[in-house]
This record gives C-alpha cells, structure tokens and sequence, in this order.
C-alpha cells in the first residue's frame, strides 16, 4: 500500500460522516463513490448536503436495492450505515432482516459479492444483536445470518457495541460496529494464529482488536461464549432454525463459521460534556419553550407505568422512565433522534447558559453533537428540519475517526 490511495465505496451515505471520519483519520482514505437516497422524499437533502461538501466524489441518488452492482467502481474499502428502521426500538412492528428496509441487506451482500473490497466497515443500532428480539423465537438471528454469509462470501468478521460517550465522545449514541476482512488478507492470517482452544488467547484478541481496540487498558471481558454458524448446512436452515439466547454479546470474532463472543466493561475516558457544547444566549427565539410548551416537556419526561395486555389476552408490565429535564449540562448528550426539533419525550431540552431559560437545542448544537464541523448541514433548500433529520441519522464523526485510524494501519501491513 506505500505511497497508494485507499479506494473507498459508501453506501447509504446520508450526509457524509463515514467520509469525513476517515477523512480525518487519514488523508490517504479516498471517497471514489458514494450513494445516498431517501425514499419517499421529493427533497433529498442529505445527498445535496453531501454533494457540496464533497463536490469530488462521485455521488448516486439511486435507490440502492436498484442499482447494478457490477457498475460501482473496485473498492478497497466498502462502508455503510445501513438502513436501521427494521432493527430500531424506536420504530414500531419492528421486522428484523425480513422488513421492507432490511432486506437491503442482501443487497450489500451482493455488492460484496461481486465487488469482493479486501475490508467492510458498516454501522448499525445496537439492537441488531439481538435482532428480531430477545422476546421472540430467534433472538440473534438477523446479525446471525450477517455473518453466516459474510463467512460464506469468505470473510472474517470482528464486532463491537460501543457507546460513543464511554470513549470521550459527547453523545451516549449505542451502535454496532461491524468490521470484515476477506480470507486473503493480512489481519485474517494473524487471527489464523490465534489459539481458538485458549479462553485466555481468545479474551486477549477481544481487547485488542478493531473496531476500536481498548487503548488505554486492557478491558474487562465476561461471559465468553462460543457458537457455530455452520450447524445448518443451507441458509434457509439458518435462517428457520438460528437463536443465540440472550442475543449476540456486545463484541466478538467470526472466523470459518465459528464466532467467539463476550460481553465487556468499557475503560471509560473522561467525558465529553453537553455544557461544552451548548452556547449561551442563542437568539432564535423560535428555540424558547412558551409557558404550554414548558407543560408539555413536564408531562413527556415524567416516567410512567402502566399494565397492557397482549393480543393473547396475557397482562404485562410496561413504562418507560422519567428523562432529565432539562437535560443535564455535566453530562453527555443523550442520543440525537430525527424528531429533535418537535414537542417529544426523546428532545433536548436546554437551560441557555446565558438566560437561564428552556429550549431545543440549535441546529449548529446538533451538528456538534455529532462531531461535525458548525454549518455542515446549512444551505439553500435545506430546512432547520431537514437539518436536525439529517444529524438524528448521522454517526459519531470522531469515532469513525478512531476507528479509521485502525483500519488504515492494517492497510499499510497488506
């Protein structure tokens, strides 16, 4: 790779954060196509927002289900946030891989497939582990059968669950991150070497590994389990038939069909706070709560119980619990949703540094939140709205950074 570009494809790029987190790591990341389309919208303004901050880069606003594979140029590097609605505890009826937007992932399968990049980088809600749910008959069996195939196309897989803000960065944002490797490469030979009879050698790797090894200590990992994804010969097998109990744990290998799993405790950093980003004396006063709307935040964030029954007729427990309000400036933000900007439960909700009064948060605060530079998302056609959707779908920027800063490492061993 000495004095090389490293190729890179994005898929489902919405306004960048992929690219401008490896960006950041290393210059020599280079963006030779992208994709970025928001169905059911006349307006797409995550792909004009992207469009001019990488003018460069070759971007579609196709619908990726749509698209000929063959067509997208060779990548070294293949990276997506791909499309988490099916997986999201936010959305309702929640459908797993089976949902309208998760069979997409097929699609990203056939892009490996016929495209074979040596690395894949790709982000999704921390629920996907457990996905369709630990409350159904398959608990892991969507992200089962991510790397039953991804083992199938020959890769490796490595996989952690990281809340941002464990690791210094300013929002308490729960993704998974999941990194693969193709059977040729230099990293799967090194995990080759592991010795997969060894609980100790196994726990090890997991510290040490991307995405996002422990850089500060080794980290605390526990209740190690190991299991098969070669069991049931034929994928409509898998697919009928896989469950892990409890779902994927939060980090884990996937080498020849066989993955090597743990939870673990963070070696937190020291936080990156809402007061270091919140400004004071912000004067769009459309941001200020009215008297009504203070009520309304009151009545939203107060927690609540309450007694449901299901469609058999059995009674059950459910309630959510009481949110901070205003939220608390010695502590991270919570994580930004598409909804930031409405009356909701979910919202930010302020105390101006500078008058002391309630209200949402700025869309420039929002693009901090997140690590993007201020303004990244203003410009003519976009509106405040449109800003604060584009940054409730966005990633961490300066996770990506750090994780990046591991992959190109690897890069410059092949």
């Amino acid at each position: 790779m000495k004095n090389t570009k490293i190729k890179v494809a994005e898929m489902f790029a919405g306004v960048g954060g992929f690219h401008l987190g490896l960006k950041n790591a290393s210059p020599d990341f280079e963006v030779i196509w992208a994709n970025q389309y928001e169905p059911s919208r006349k307006n797409q303004f995550a792909f004009n927002i992207y469009q001019k901050q990488f003018p460069e880069t070759k971007l579609t606003n196709d619908d990726f289900s749509k698209i000929d594979k063959t067509r997208i140029p060779d990548m070294d590097l293949l990276v997506g946030g791909f499309p988490c609605q099916d997986y999201s505890v936010a959305a309702s009826g929640a459908k797993g891989i089976e949902g309208k937007k998760g069979v997409l992932w097929w699609d990203i399968r056939n892009t490996i497939e016929v495209k074979k990049p040596e690395y894949i980088f790709l982000e999704n809600v921390d629920r996907l582990l457990s996905s369709p749910g630990v409350t159904k008959d398959q608990p892991g069996r969507d992200f089962g059968i991510m790397l039953r195939t991804l083992s199938d196309l020959g890769y490796g897989v490595t996989w952690k669950m990281i809340n941002a803000s464990d690791y210094g960065f300013p929002q308490k944002r729960r993704r998974t991150f999941i990194f693969a490797f193709r059977k040729d490469s230099n990293f799967m030979e090194d995990m080759k070497k592991i010795n997969l009879e060894s609980k100790d050698e196994i726990c090890s790797f997991l510290t040490d590994m991307p995405p996002l090894s422990s850089t500060l200590a080794n980290e605390e990992i526990h209740e190690f389990e190991e299991i098969s994804l070669v069991d049931q010969l034929e994928l409509k097998d898998f697919s009928d038939n896989f469950r892990v109990k409890g779902g994927f744990r939060k980090t884990g290998f996937m080498i020849e069909g066989h993955a090597y799993m743990a939870n673990y405790q963070p070696i937190t950093r020291p936080q990156w706070t809402l007061g270091m980003i919140i400004k004071p004396n912000i004067k769009d006063e459309s941001l200020y709560l009215s008297t009504e709307q203070k009520k309304k935040f009151i009545d939203l964030k107060a927690g609540f119980r309450t007694i449901k029954t299901s469609k058999k007729g059995h009674s059950y427990k459910y309630g959510m619990g009481a949110i901070a309000y205003p939220d608390k400036l010695d502590q991270p933000a919570r994580t930004m949703v598409t909804s930031e900007h409405t009356i909701s439960r979910m919202s930010h909700v302020v105390a101006d540094p500078g008058t002391g009064n309630p209200r949402l948060i700025s869309p420039e605060e929002a693009e901090l939140i997140n690590m993007f530079p201020e303004g990244w998302t203003k410009m003519e056609g976009v509106s405040n709205s449109n800003r604060y959707f584009a940054m409730g779908n966005a990633l961490v920027v300066g996770l990506v950074t750090e994780i990046g800063k591991e992959i190109y490492r690897l890069f410059k061993l092949e």
